[in-house]
């Protein structure tokens, strides 16, 4: 496409579908599921949502805390996405075998992930079976070990 050829930030901006991590942590207890349905909403105020199943141990943890963390996995992660996303929280600690790190204000972020975001819910949005949580982004970190990094993609988990 010639147009994105001239539009460098827009042409190495579009993905497939990147897969992210939502971490939840409410008094003792800690979850994180897989998410494929995320994006950003407004850059001012920074904004995001995630859409998370209402049957989801990590909805149960949502609805007592307003706060999670988004974590955007890299490629090489994609076995942590694909345990998130198939063992229930209720029954697995998923968040013991990841290398997490509190940001230093009680958000848990992972080690070597393309991006971890602090995010603080202001709306819920039932959808069906799923609810969206829109939510301001508080800070972040950015993984720059390497260059050239890119999002884990929908695409690669189905290789699995």
């Amino acid at each position: 496409m010639k147009l994105l050829e001239n539009c460098p930030y827009v042409h190495r901006a579009a993905v497939e579908s990147p897969v992210a991590l939502a971490i939840v942590r409410a008094g003792d207890r800690t979850n994180a599921t897989t998410v494929s349905f995320f994006s950003e909403v407004a850059h001012h105020p920074t904004s995001l949502w995630i859409a998370i199943s209402s049957q989801s141990f990590t909805h149960a943890l949502l609805t007592e805390k307003d706060e999670f963390s988004l974590v955007t996995l890299q490629n090489q992660q994609a076995k942590i996405a694909v345990a998130c996303g198939t063992e229930s929280g209720r029954k697995t600690d998923k968040c013991g075998p990841l290398d997490l790190y509190d940001n230093g204000s009680g958000f848990l972020f992972l080690r070597e992930a393309l991006a971890s975001t602090a995010c603080r819910i202001f709306r819920r949005v039932p959808m069906g079976d799923h609810t969206l949580f829109l939510a301001k982004i508080l800070s972040g970190d950015v993984y720059r070990a390497r260059r050239n990094l890119r999002n884990l993609l929908i695409s690669d988990l189905k290789a699995l």
